[in-house]
């Protein structure tokens, strides 16, 4: 459907029936349920001590010990592979919770971390603590839902303790981040004020946390809401989800998927597009003004707008914002709550025996808390949190339910898992936008290369691009072919498999023009010829070999 709000502004008079339907259909007051984050522990049966005799502990250590040898910095990182994988994973230098310094990762989708010593218990018997954590990511989770990414990562797991000759005791939740998103408030700032917020809240929560941000010189909007405190037992936040998709420059797939799932429109995801590509959350209203320039008919309007966005006259955040509703639609918001439950909670929790899942051995546990979600959510938001009504004479907490939280605990609990043809459109898209993203902060910093080198000037960007390539030197190859080997461990094979664009890599060449010599990837790369290419780079230029 169309938001009857849209009809408020030149844009929509201007377009036809068939536009309106085209860019700015999408579904009022819905949500989308999953598991955004989820951290399982893995307790093993060897004793990882520090003075452990144990021979497949030993050889643990001591092949980490020489992995971690060959990663120069911090910054840097190795590739690991043991039968039973079907990929190389990661090795990074980063440690999690103290005991956790061996990071397996599988780009975007898990980390596997290992603790090659624990503490012994109080009493100085068998260590209670585990020994391997495994984070799964929102990726993942959003492409597989919760059962089938579990099942994907723990098979690395499982890999790894076959190698090593390791016994898994047993598996269990670490942590469990529920969310919704929402496209369901006009105005969030009015219903999550602190006024109205305090009356509808019932929890034990003794405070709440709130940053906002200034908009224009008298306005302003919540960005975030947070209950509790992230080392809490529960941890509830609220806040602007495409704002931090935006600022944040990551997850870009959620535009897509909103959009599948029409929380927000086809106008609302341009928009959104070219402010993550600035990174800029304000950048919103520029790109509001993109997309009239591009549909809008209104030859004084069109004139005002270009001169805009070329720089050309400059105008007040207050008038641009004005400007902005006046020519173009508002935008659709989506709002993210979540609960952040950790062990320490659910580990209290009842759950129920919906299916038999004696047969997962050591893994019952996790399938039991995965068939109990509905129950946990319902858990949540209503004894952890709820919202109520504001007016009644009884008692708040013995109040009604708001509408809001009323349709948000009636959201359908499924577990997230897309079709092969949607995880493709979803990996290409996040492709697609990040190449664009990428490829103009290559041009930008050229740009900026070139006043740096040459001073302030009018040369094409074009020619900055080949004046940045050109001052490339011996040093300058070596570093890149080291950073290009090292970032090409630490991103997702799988989404990244082929050739996006074009099998062909471009029309040009660099060209000596005195001899006619031709530099190709290979010679480029040769230190011997690199202090040649050096010298006659003031010489050489570039030929269109198409």
């Amino acid at each position: 459907m169309i938001d009857k709000k849209y009809g408020e502004n030149e844009l929509f008079k201007e377009m036809s029936l068939s536009e309106h339907e085209d860019w700015f259909s999408f579904r009022q007051k819905s949500f989308l349920n999953n598991v955004d984050t989820f951290y399982y522990s893995v307790k093993f049966k060897n004793d990882f001590r520090y003075k452990s005799k144990d021979k497949s502990v030993i050889k643990l250590r001591r092949y980490f010990n020489i992995e971690y040898q060959h990663i120069e910095s911090e910054r840097s990182c190795g590739d690991i592979v043991f039968p039973g994988f079907n990929r190389h994973l990661v090795l990074k230098t980063v440690t999690f919770s103290r005991f956790y310094n061996i990071c397996m990762s599988f780009p975007d989708y898990f980390d596997i971390f290992l603790a090659p010593v624990v503490p012994k218990s109080a009493d100085g018997s068998e260590s209670v603590t585990s020994e391997c954590i495994v984070q799964i990511r929102s990726y993942m989770l959003w492409q597989m839902g919760v059962r089938d990414a579990f099942e994907n990562s723990y098979n690395y797991v499982k890999a790894l303790a076959a190698y090593f000759g390791l016994e898994i005791e047993n598996v269990q939740e670490n942590r469990c981040d529920y969310c919704w998103h929402t496209n369901y408030f006009d105005n969030p700032e009015k219903f999550f004020a602190p006024e109205n917020f305090y009356k509808m809240r019932v929890d034990r929560f003794k405070n709440a946390t709130y940053v906002t941000n200034k908009v224009g010189d008298e306005d302003y909007e919540i960005d975030y809401v947070a209950l509790g405190r992230r080392s809490d037992k529960v941890f509830v936040r609220i806040y602007q989800k495409t704002r931090e998709v935006i600022e944040q420059n990551y997850k870009p797939w959620f535009f897509q998927i909103w959009e599948m799932n029409g929380m927000i429109s086809k106008y609302d995801k341009y928009v959104y597009e070219r402010a993550f590509e600035k990174k800029s959350w304000f950048y919103r209203f520029y790109a509001r003004l993109e997309f009239y320039r591009e549909h809008g008919a209104h030859p004084e309007y069109l004139k005002k707008v270009d001169d805009i966005l070329n720089g050309t006259i400059t105008i007040s955040e207050d008038e641009l914002i004005k400007l902005c509703d006046k020519l173009t639609p508002r935008l659709h918001y989506v709002v993210n709550v979540e609960f952040q439950t950790m062990r320490r909670h659910s580990k209290s929790y009842e759950l129920i025996p919906f299916k038999d899942n004696r047969s997962k051995n050591e893994c019952k546990r996790i399938y039991d808390y995965i068939d109990n979600r509905k129950i946990i959510q319902d858990y949540l938001t209503s004894s952890v949190l709820r919202l109520v009504k504001t007016d009644g004479t009884e008692k708040k907490s013995r109040r009604e339910l708001c509408p809001f939280w009323e349709a948000l605990r009636r959201t359908r609990c499924l577990d997230m898992r897309m079709t092969s043809d949607e995880v493709r459109l979803i990996r290409r898209y996040n492709r697609k936008l990040n190449a664009d993203a990428m490829k103009k902060r290559v041009l930008y910093s050229a740009v900026s290369l070139g006043f740096y080198a040459r001073g302030l000037n009018d040369d094409n960007p074009i020619q900055d691009a080949f004046e940045a390539l050109l001052k490339f030197n011996d040093n300058d190859i070596r570093n890149a072919l080291s950073y290009k080997r090292k970032k090409r461990l630490q991103l997702n094979q799988d989404e990244l498999s082929d050739v996006f664009e074009s099998d062909e890599l471009h029309r040009f060449e660099l060209l000596d023009r005195e001899t006619g010599e031709l530099y190709d990837n290979y010679n480029l790369a040769s230190l011997d010829l690199q202090e040649d290419f050096r010298k006659k780079r003031g010489k050489g230029g570039f030929s269109d070999d198409s």
